[in-house]
């Protein structure tokens, strides 16, 4: 019975020490000094809808299991449209277009700028990212790592040869005057679409935010704001029309809780120009 009893402690103490570490991986990143188009949207949405925005950083490969959980209401963060995410989140409709690219040093874009070329390179991405799965569906060797910041930042110590990013990042960085204005990007590996992520069942909370975008869109809101961080021409235009009137009580649950607590949490990491601080 004593050593039942001892196992019985063991496992709870390291389910909570679990629990606790998870935790305190996060942090809630600061309204005020955070920026980014996916920021702004958000900040933008929240006041469409009357309600407030919290921003909680992730490990983006967590992002099904925070919404599970429950520890964030929405996974918005530059999230690339795929088949499998379908199956375990509800999905906003496309509102961003974008692609998967090689970032490279400038000084060996000439060496790395055709499909055969880079077959035999050492690659770095993202973990749980599009660019993770483009990678292994073709069989490049690398790692991954937390970050897209981390992938490009491997690339430029020299510890890979090239790292899959988004080519919004990699717009961002390449005309800039950061120390990544060193890197450049060659290949493009695939296009795709941006939607925001929401608890499967949560289809009310969906339709809220397309709701909003769409009047966001109308009025000018998105297109300013898609202007100040150089995005414009990425914007896909919602054509979207409210299915809220016909949403049973369960559909319409997880944003009426939203409602009542006041605010909304998205979950996201830092990414340029969606998620940064200034």
């Amino acid at each position: 019975m004593k050593k039942k009893i001892i196992v019985a402690a063991l496992l709870c103490s390291l389910v909570l020490v679990s629990v606790f570490a998870f935790a305190g991986c996060q942090k809630y990143l600061d309204y005020e000094t955070l920026q980014g188009y996916d920021v702004d949207l958000a900040k933008a949405v929240a006041k469409e809808l009357g309600v407030e925005v919290k921003f909680l950083e992730i490990k983006w490969k967590n992002k099904i299991i925070e919404l599970k959980s429950g520890n964030i209401d929405f996974a918005w963060n530059g999230m690339t449209i795929l088949e499998d995410l379908k199956k375990e989140m509800e999905i906003t409709d496309p509102y961003m277009n974008n692609a998967q690219v090689c970032v490279v040093k400038k000084e060996n874009a000439d060496k790395y700028n055709t499909l055969d070329a880079i077959k035999d390179a050492k690659f770095v991405y993202e973990s749980g990212s599009a660019g993770e799965d483009i990678a292994t569906e073709n069989g490049y060797k690398g790692t991954d790592v937390e970050s897209q910041m981390i992938a490009m930042t491997d690339v430029l110590s020299g510890s890979s040869d090239i790292a899959i990013v988004d080519l919004l990042l990699a717009n961002f960085y390449s005309t800039s005057h950061s120390s990544f204005s060193d890197l450049t990007y060659t290949v493009t590996l695939t296009e795709e679409t941006y939607g925001i992520g929401a608890k499967k069942g949560n289809v009310g909370a969906i339709d809220k935010l397309c709701s909003a975008i769409m009047k966001l869109q109308e009025d000018g809101t998105v297109d300013e704001i898609a202007k100040k961080y150089g995005v414009e021409d990425q914007i896909i235009k919602l054509n979207y029309t409210s299915k809220w009137d016909s949403l049973s009580d369960e559909e319409k649950a997880g944003w009426n809780k939203i409602e009542e607590r006041g605010y909304f949490v998205v979950g996201c990491t830092i990414f340029a120009p969606m998620a940064y601080e200034g």
